[in-house]
């Protein structure tokens, strides 16, 4: 999106990962993340984005994302709908393409199509696809996804119906070959991580060359998206979310201790806290100078809705204020 003066203008949204304790929870945590959705147009936010999770791993209750942003375009009118992200190497290209078109339709537009690799071995193992072959399926599926989108004949002038070619401007990667989502023309998105690992600034910059080489006179498109946990202070978030947060870490580090709570947090990309000390966090933060678009996951594995609202209207009532007068002129 762009201002009046032709820059990039920052934009907001939030993330939210569908967690559900268990599969008995599926539906309340559907019900829950349409809830959100309301909130966020009601208060502004640009795009509600949604992730995919198979057979809930890591908890997540949304194995299609399309499917659940088609209802919920029917509940909404101007908050843009995004996936982030569908894993591509398990999906058929041209049932995704014409899934993809169908929601573009009956969401007048919104869909904003977000993409990724996948690194859940389990995953690929239950779709009894090698874990191996992603990145080559990723770079054909990619390129089938995009000609189909685009309304290029499939097979003996067979076209994508229906045809949705302003969705090809919509599509988004998530991806560290940031170079070539650029050459297509595509959205970077970055996932949630510490800031100061070198990797976001080199996607950044690599992404940025290439895209101004090719596009000089289109705005860049990137996508920050980081676990913001807003409360009381520190201690009142951390007794709220540090159980989860260990959960989480102990699949990679079974060892891991409570005393060591804040560690993890920071390493696993997490702001936590009183608002003013989330904003002071992010305003040290240089990748967001480069950035189009900023979104925050609010929800944490045990989180209730009451929570979810509350820490959700924390984030658009004073962390979105706070971060469009730093960054906004991006």
């Amino acid at each position: 999106m762009t201002d009046s003066s032709g820059k990039t203008k920052l934009t907001f949204g939030f993330l939210n990962r569908f967690y559900a304790p268990s599969t008995s929870d599926t539906l309340s945590a559907y019900h829950t993340g349409l809830s959100l959705l309301k909130q966020a147009e009601q208060t502004g936010l640009t795009t509600g984005w949604v992730a995919q999770h198979h057979f809930h791993t890591e908890t997540g209750a949304l194995p299609s994302p399309l499917v659940w942003l088609a209802h919920a375009a029917q509940h909404t009118r101007h908050i843009r709908l995004g996936t982030a992200v569908v894993i591509l190497p398990l999906e058929p290209a041209l049932r995704l393409a014409e899934d993809a078109a169908v929601v573009g339709v009956l969401s007048d537009g919104r869909l904003e199509l977000g993409l990724g690799k996948g690194f859940d071995a389990e995953s690929f193992d239950h779709f009894n696809i090698p874990i191996e072959d992603r990145n080559k399926r990723y770079d054909d599926h990619i390129v089938t996804l995009t000609n189909a989108l685009a309304g290029e004949n499939i097979i003996d002038n067979l076209v994508l119906s229906p045809p949705v070619p302003e969705l090809v401007h919509k599509i988004w990667e998530s991806s560290r070959n940031s170079r070539a989502i650029a050459e297509r023309g595509n959205g970077l998105i970055l996932a949630p991580q510490p800031s100061d690992k070198s990797s976001h600034s080199l996607l950044i910059e690599q992404y940025l060359n290439t895209w101004y080489s090719q596009n000089p006179q289109k705005p860049v498109r990137i996508a920050f998206m980081r676990a913001i946990i807003p409360g009381a202070d520190k201690k009142t978030v951390e007794s709220e979310i540090g159980s989860d947060i260990l959960r989480y870490v102990r699949r990679f580090i079974p060892e891991a201790s409570a005393n060591n709570l804040q560690t993890y947090l920071r390493n696993t990309g997490v702001l936590w806290g009183h608002p003013d000390e989330i904003i002071q966090d992010l305003s040290q933060d240089p990748t967001l100078g480069s950035i189009s678009h900023f979104a925050a996951q609010v929800q944490t594995f045990s989180t209730h809705a009451d929570q979810a609202s509350h820490r959700l209207r924390l984030y658009t009532e004073q962390i979105v204020p706070a971060i469009n007068s730093l960054f906004g002129g991006a």
